[in-house]
């Protein structure tokens, strides 16, 4: 069964415990190239919403509640909608809100999609613009966007659809979202009759460490068979025979900082990269194997979002159970996207608890209205616990046992530095040599190895050999 109503412009919510949400550009890599005011948001925000393309090391330095809500082709960690809803539950808490999204909020950010829902809601908001990919990428490259007597105009366009690719009639045209379409969008720009001799840029990771720069022409890019990874940018026009191979940017040494203060590598010839010293705990391994085998104990599971449906399945089966071990149970979400996980296991929720609820009830009145109250409540969730949901559960007259199951505002392993564009590592102690052995079984010879003191220089030996 579920219960799902239509938000609008009716909700009753009173205005003044509405919380408060700024749309905020991040800009497009460097962390360094965030704006004043969006600092200030971060700084007073209760909850930050980020996304794949915004730096940890940005987030990191802000003491908010953080949620990952990163986006990949096929690897989502929050739809879009979900994400709206996620913006909106925390804001009727009557928190300060940051919405942060890698570039400009409204250069293919999806920010108009998200103020139209806090429009519905009536929470206030503001948008705070942020450094878009097209401009970082001209600055980090020395690609400009417009010349002198070169290019007078250039138009911004997306990859995606390829059905539905763009070919405006500008001297310069840049194309967001190119990773897995850059040879259609090259076929429909040759196909608009632009000359095969026309000068072409791809440029990978803009304005983070490992960007790369890669040129040609049209006709040579079309016959190309090199991947694209993303994020990706594609530029083309005449302007790009400006390129400086050894521009500003690649004469720059990139230094990766275990811990430590950065302050010595603090001048014109240094990129800093910057590398947690400490290890993120994963799961409570005990508690999740204590609840599994326990499992018979409660008599409702309630899902938040997708990821705790992923993670607790993993360790249900990693614990060799399976969905029979869970047929005495009530099985709830909190929303749609947490559903259709669930159904990728083969259950169809007992009920979803759509939090757009019009009629203003919380999750403890919808659980009662539905028959569900006074229950045993087995809430997996992030090692991060939302204590609200929680009071909400209980509200209800239920028991409710959080069981945090993954990292809530991590990213993944697929995430670690690239060493192949680090020149130097700076180790700060023998628990941060510690920490990168344990990700990177070796260190390529051609880096150099800077240890704070000698302590830290026997430790690298113990790991890595007595070479380094």
């Amino acid at each position: 069964m579920t219960v799902s109503t239509n938000s609008g412009s009716g909700q009753t919510q009173d205005p003044a415990h509405k919380g408060y949400v700024y749309i905020v550009g991040a800009g497009p890599g460097d962390p360094e190239l965030l704006t004043i005011k969006a600092d200030r948001a971060l700084r007073e925000a209760d909850v930050i919403l980020y996304d794949d393309l915004v730096s940890p090391d940005l987030v990191e330095q802000y003491g908010a509640e953080k949620i990952y809500t990163g986006k990949r082709k096929d690897s989502h960690h929050f739809e879009q909608e979900e994400i709206n809803q996620e913006i909106v539950r925390h804001a009727l808490k009557g928190k300060k809100v940051v919405r942060l999204k890698g570039g400009d909020p409204f250069i293919f950010g999806r920010g108009g999609e998200e103020i139209d829902t806090l429009r519905q809601y009536g929470i206030d908001y503001e948008i705070v613009p942020g450094i878009t990919a097209a401009h970082g990428a001209s600055a980090y490259t020395e690609i400009p966007l417009t010349m002198r007597k070169v290019s007078s105009s250039v138009a911004f366009c997306t990859g995606h659809p390829v059905s539905k690719i763009q070919v405006p009639d500008t001297d310069t045209i840049v194309y967001y979202m190119v990773a897995s379409s850059v040879h259609d969008v090259l076929d429909a720009v040759a196909a608009k009759g632009r000359s095969p001799e026309t000068r072409v840029a791809v440029i990978q990771n803009a304005t983070r460490y490992n960007q790369q720069t890669f040129t040609g022409t049209l006709d040579e890019f079309r016959r190309r068979d090199k991947a694209v990874y993303s994020p990706a940018l594609l530029i083309i026009g005449a302007n790009i025979s400006q390129f400086i191979e050894n521009n500003w940017y690649s004469r720059k040494k990139k230094v990766l900082m275990t811990g430590g203060d950065s302050r010595r590598y603090r001048n014109t010839d240094y990129i800093i990269v910057n590398f947690p010293c400490r290890q993120v705990a994963g799961a409570d391994l005990d508690a999740v194997k204590a609840c599994i085998e326990g499992i018979d104990d409660f008599s409702m599971l309630f899902f938040q979002n997708k990821s705790a449906v992923k993670y607790f399945f993993q360790y249900l089966f990693e614990h060799g159970r399976d969905v029979r071990h869970l047929a005495h149970m009530s099985i709830c979400t909190s929303g749609r996207a947490a559903a259709a996980e669930l159904l990728t296991y083969g259950i169809i929720p007992d009920c979803c608890l759509e939090s757009s609820s019009s009629a203003g009830l919380g999750l403890s009145g919808m659980l009662d209205k539905e028959g569900l109250a006074h229950q045993h409540i087995l809430l997996p969730c992030s090692g991060n616990v939302d204590e609200s949901v929680a009071a909400e559960l209980r509200e209800a007259g239920n028991r409710v046992t959080p069981l945090g199951v993954y990292v809530h505002g991590t990213q993944q392993q697929e995430d670690a530095i690239d060493l192949d564009f680090i020149d130097e590592i700076y180790f700060s102690s023998p628990g941060c040599v510690r920490n990168f052995r344990s990700l990177y079984s070796s260190i390529p010879e051609r880096i150099k190895i800077t240890p704070a003191d000698e302590r830290t220089a026997d430790e690298l030996r113990a790991q890595f050999g007595a070479g380094t």
